[in-house]
């Protein structure tokens, strides 16, 4: 039963890649909800755009360090989003051969 719901989530879902170098995964429920533009963290840490993104999420990075994923941490707390509950930061180390994506 478990394995055909979530192979449901699957089909349903595109999923997005998650930055090994200090991924931040934001919620795009949250930004609707908080009318939050991320258009002044990306200038803040000079992204051309998201890392990657699906209908639900927005992938940033990468950030190069635990300092720089943590000054944007603070960014998207000075909007009004809230840490886990709208957004995280994937600070996992892995191998180069293997990508984390999110559904």
């Amino acid at each position: 039963m478990r394995v055909g719901a979530h192979a449901r989530i699957r089909r349903e879902s595109v999923p997005m890649k998650i930055s090994r170098d200090f991924g931040i995964v934001v919620r795009r429920a949250a930004l609707a909800e908080k009318a939050v533009d991320l258009s002044a963290v990306m200038r803040e840490f000079n992204f051309a755009g998201c890392f990657d993104e699906s209908d639900r999420l927005v992938s940033l990075g990468p950030f190069f360090g635990g300092d720089a994923a943590d000054a944007c941490m603070r960014s998207l707390e000075r909007l009004g989003l809230v840490y886990f509950d709208d957004f995280f930061i994937v600070e996992q180390t892995y191998p180069g051969w293997c990508e984390v994506e999110a559904f």
